[in-house]
């Protein structure tokens, strides 16, 4: 059935382009730069098309039959893009629709390209810059917790109790998020570490205590 996207917006791209070319297809990769080309003038039209990558399947309308009912409204976004973004864009495009050919999982492919949309790329890379973050925060503060646990030879102004609490909370976490579904892989490898750490540091108080007693 025909359809039409609704929910947002259709964009249209115009390469920004100053760039002489021989002809309306670059060799190299076979982008197409130009709408139309004038042999005789030897010029071109910029090329303008329609940015089918930010184009989503939950957002198909179907049309109705019922020439009654008001006809559907269709914003359009005129935007312009580089020659080298246009590129990139064009050959993930192919690759892409060259993938959901093969697997056959549009649903799956659909948030893929919600997620490479441009509104979505942007929080994605600060969602990535703040996980890295993350993980480095954790990573020294694993590191200056080893260097206080590995010279201690006894207890003093420890509890073992706390200790002992802390292991066994961070193990109980860790194994809920090992058994759920969709748990952030950052998030997963921060309570590894965290639950090794811990269990390390209950096996030094254990040998601690025992050197304690005797």
């Amino acid at each position: 059935p025909h359809s039409l996207w609704g929910g947002g917006s259709l964009e249209l791209r115009l390469v920004a382009d100053e760039t002489p070319h021989a002809g309306p297809v670059l060799p190299s990769d076979g982008a197409q730069v130009a709408n139309g080309v004038d042999w005789s003038r030897r010029v071109y039209a910029p090329r303008l098309y329609v940015d089918e990558l930010s184009l989503l399947g939950k957002h198909a309308l179907p049309l109705s039959s019922d020439v009654g009912k008001e006809p559907p409204r269709l914003r359009l976004r005129l935007l312009p893009i580089s020659l080298g973004r246009y590129r990139a864009t064009r050959q993930l495009h192919t690759a892409l629709g060259a993938l959901q050919a093969a697997s056959g999982m549009e649903a799956e492919f659909d948030e893929l390209r919600e997620l490479l949309s441009e509104k979505r790329l942007y929080r994605f890379a600060l969602m990535q810059l703040i996980g890295l973050l993350h993980v480095v925060f954790d990573a020294l503060a694993f590191r200056n917790d080893v260097g206080f646990w590995k010279g201690r030879e006894d207890l003093r102004g420890l509890s073992s109790r706390g200790v002992i609490f802390n292991a066994g909370s961070t193990l109980v976490i860790f194994l809920y998020l090992l058994d759920g579904d969709g748990v952030n892989s950052i998030v997963l490898a921060t309570y590894a570490f965290s639950t090794a750490l811990e269990l390390w540091k209950l096996t030094k108080v254990v040998a601690m205590r025992r050197r304690a007693r005797g």
